[in-house]
């Protein structure tokens, strides 16, 4: 039986500590201070030792393990005014210059610095989009949307929606994240959800769509809808019960839903079987603010089955740890990485 996630106060300690101690200016005293805190309890030196086992690991990562931080890159700030921005290197290029490069010597202080400033970034990034929509909800809340036709929508967690009805048509704009459709009938109006790959036309009353990443996901459960893509190709009918993955150039082929399994999540809850670990994380991501993530790539391809409670991604992430070979360092609350035992 491994021993439960530590209390982030002991973790935190443990991680100041080692950022004190590869210091230039380590003083004898600090350097006592330390030994009395590391012999203080079994818990500071288990603690201790989860983080050096951590930035030991980072050692080893190669390029191909880091190349998410690219992602972050690319990011355009939102047009806030009277906020200067400082003259120095981006974030992730001296990441990959100095701490990641295996066989190199590294700041530890830089990596504490980088790790800080990814989560920033992470959720900045992620969240640009509520700024512009009607309706958001926060990672882990569901919403429920009664329009003004009499349709209902029902949002999941980390999800930003915009309604625009006029006299001619019904719009729905899923800037990101999944929602439960359960549409008026109203002949005159078509009832239309946009999302970043294309179109979603109710044929009848109820539907899911998920619109995550590039690849969105429509299922249907009552009725039929339509689906068109941004480069114009049409799917005219996807009847109940089928269920339809498309990007903005292509669709995947049609097949049967598991309602159960995709409905889940309104009742606060996620299903895996046999998923690999890096999708079951993206996931559980979801349901909480901050992020997790996974140090190594063997790592990211552990299969996963199981039902997982969204109310509480932190018995899920214990779980994970009891069940795979991987072990949690949680850095923050908002700050989780999965490495191999």
């Amino acid at each position: 039986m491994k021993p439960p996630m530590h209390d982030d106060d002991v973790l935190n300690q443990a991680a100041i500590w080692q950022a004190r101690l590869s210091s230039d200016q380590l003083t004898t005293e600090q350097q006592s201070k330390f030994d009395i805190w590391l012999n203080h309890s079994e818990a500071h030196l288990y603690a201790w030792q989860e983080i050096n086992t951590f930035w030991s690991q980072l050692e080893c990562l190669s390029d191909v393990d880091i190349s998410f931080i690219d992602d972050f890159a690319d990011v355009i700030p939102l047009p806030i005014d009277n906020i200067e921005t400082p003259s120095i290197q981006p974030i992730h290029t001296q990441i990959k210059k100095t701490a990641f490069l295996t066989g190199r010597n590294f700041s530890r202080s830089l990596l504490g610095m980088a790790a800080s400033m990814l989560l920033m970034f992470s959720v900045f990034y992620t969240h640009i989009p509520q700024y512009f929509a009607d309706y958001h909800t926060a990672p882990g809340e569901l919403r429920t949307l009664v329009l003004s036709d009499g349709s209902q929508i029902m949002l999941n967690s980390d999800t930003t929606l915009s309604v625009d009805f006029t006299q001619a048509q019904r719009n729905i704009n899923l800037h990101q994240g999944e929602a439960y459709f359960a549409v008026a009938a109203d002949n005159t109006r078509p009832f239309v959800v946009k999302t970043t790959a294309g179109q979603v036309r109710a044929l009848g009353t109820e539907f899911d769509i998920k619109n995550r990443d590039e690849r969105v996901l429509v299922t249907v459960f009552e009725h039929a809808v339509s689906v068109s893509l941004n480069t114009g190709e049409v799917m005219s009918h996807l009847p109940q019960g089928q269920q339809l993955g498309f990007t903005e150039s292509s669709f995947s082929k049609p097949g049967a839903a598991n309602l159960a399994r995709t409905q889940s999540w309104r009742k606060q809850r996620i299903i895996f079987q046999d998923k690999p670990l890096a999708e079951v994380v993206a996931e559980l991501s979801h349901y909480r603010a901050g992020s997790i993530i996974i140090l190594d790539s063997k790592t990211k391809a552990l299969s996963v089955t199981g039902v997982f409670d969204t109310k509480d991604t932190n018995i899920a992430l214990a779980t994970i740890e009891q069940t795979l070979p991987v072990t949690m360092t949680k850095i923050t609350e908002k700050l989780v990485f999965i490495s191999a035992q």
